[in-house]
């Protein structure tokens, strides 16, 4: 009985240690379990992340490269400028250097001829007194002659020697002058001079700045090359959107004026066959009236007149709708813009540089990297505005990646784009004048806040370069 109840007694603690055994094992299960399903989900949270953090250094990246490259550009616009300047302040010291060289050469053949003066004066005035000696004064030496016609004789020859002396004495005063002048104008442009080469030394120190900002530039550009290709294919293709909307928006707009011009040109025929058809029934009118009349001559003659006048009347309505053409509305206009070229007003006010000029062509400073302008950028002081070059009329307004809002004047023919823009101020279909303000050169807060123009002008679709048109 006891034997019974000891294995009765073993058999619980077994069970019961076996079924604890299996919950501690369930419970180890499910806690693998959690931190399976946790360590997932954080280690798609930390994947998430990792891809934000690569899109946002992308996107920096990206934008440091654009930053980098219209820098570049602007240092390459101002190393130009000062390369410029120091070409003119070079000319200009070589031309004072000849000039100072040839006023030394006449202050010194002045200044010989001056002492030589004075001395020949000096002998000259020796010797007079050396002719008057012991005659006293004037009035001794008159009154000491032999007979009158000697003392007449030394009147004269005192009053002529007063007057050499004087004439004498104004030539002298006169070459001192001269001399005194020479010698100022030397030392002014000597001034000059001195002012040229500091200018000249500032510009070639500036230079050599700017050409060390441009290497540092192109080094960290060629470390970015990834995302310098990528920005420049992102540039090619802007650039190319904008070129297709121009020419789409062209089209559109020659062909609408085509339509109209048919329209017109249909009213003109309708309004001509009208008057046609009205001057016939007139004449067929005016034959009946005359057959009915024929005893009545003056009555007959009335209508002939009657009939004369009404012919050249209708001539008339036949010419007046040829001599109102939109061609020859367009012809003046474009007349009158392309006797304007190079006189062109500049599309922006104040100070201004060329950063990007027209056409295809290598970069200064990156191999490989050809750019193709369809105009030309102009880099202007934040808050600058833009202006239309010549009276026109807006024709699109319309806004594009890259480009922000662009404004499309027509002149006639031709037709000007302002790219780049905020805070337009004109309308779709408004008559500019010249210089009138067109809109805010948008100030991009990625590019540290740097104004860029892009400016293009067109024969219809052809691209010509603007920098040919405008000053």
């Amino acid at each position: 009985m006891m034997r019974r109840f000891v294995i009765f007694i073993l058999s619980i603690f077994i069970v019961a240690v076996s079924a604890d055994v299996d919950a501690a094992k369930r419970r180890t299960a499910s806690r693998q379990k959690s931190r399976g399903i946790n360590t997932v989900k954080q280690e798609q949270r930390d994947t998430r992340k990792d891809i934000q953090q690569t899109a946002e250094q992308i996107e920096a990246n990206r934008r440091n490269t654009v930053r980098s490259l219209n820098q570049l550009d602007a240092l390459n616009a101002d190393i130009q400028a000062h390369t410029r300047s120091i070409k003119r302040i070079t000319m200009q010291i070589d031309s004072l250097n000849s000039r100072i060289s040839h006023l030394s050469d006449s202050v010194q053949a002045l200044d010989r001829r001056l002492t030589a003066m004075r001395e020949s004066y000096a002998r000259t005035v020796v010797k007079i007194h050396d002719k008057q000696r012991g005659s006293g004064d004037a009035i001794a030496f008159i009154f000491s002659a032999e007979n009158f016609t000697q003392a007449y004789r030394r009147m004269r020859y005192l009053k002529e020697v007063s007057s050499w002396r004087e004439r004498r004495s104004r030539e002298l005063a006169a070459q001192a002058d001269t001399l005194r002048a020479k010698k100022k104008q030397l030392a002014s442009m000597q001034a000059d001079k001195t002012n040229s080469l500091v200018a000249l030394n500032d510009a070639a120190n500036q230079l050599k700045s700017k050409q060390k900002q441009t290497a540092d530039i192109v080094e960290n550009l060629k470390k970015e090359n990834t995302s310098l290709r990528q920005v420049l294919k992102d540039k090619e293709s802007k650039a190319r959107a904008l070129d297709a909307e121009l020419d789409r928006l062209i089209a559109e707009e020659q062909k609408r004026q085509e339509e109209e011009a048919r329209k017109k040109e249909e009213a003109r025929r309708q309004e001509e066959a009208r008057q046609s058809k009205l001057a016939q029934q007139n004449q067929s009118k005016k034959s009946i009236d005359s057959s009915a009349k024929k005893s009545d001559k003056k009555a007959d003659g009335k209508e002939a007149k009657t009939s004369a006048k009404t012919v050249p009347a209708s001539k008339k309505d036949k010419e007046t709708p040829r001599t109102y053409a939109t061609a020859a509305e367009t012809r003046s206009l474009a007349g009158s813009f392309e006797s304007n070229k190079g006189r062109l007003l500049f599309p922006v006010a104040g100070r201004y540089k060329i950063i990007r000029p027209f056409g295809r062509q290598q970069h200064p400073n990156l191999k490989h990297v050809v750019t193709d302008n369809a105009g030309i950028d102009i880099e202007v002081s934040a808050g600058g505005t833009a202006r239309a070059v010549f009276a026109g009329k807006v024709s699109a307004i319309f806004r594009q990646p890259g480009y922000n809002t662009i404004v499309m004047v027509r002149h006639g023919r031709y037709l000007t784009v302002y790219a780049g823009l905020s805070d337009i101020s004109v309308h779709n279909g408004q008559e500019l004048t010249q210089g009138q303000t067109i809109g805010k050169v948008f100030a991009d807060p990625d590019d540290d806040g740097r104004a860029i123009l892009h400016f293009e002008l067109r024969r219809e679709k052809e691209k010509l370069n603007p920098a040919l048109w405008v000053k």
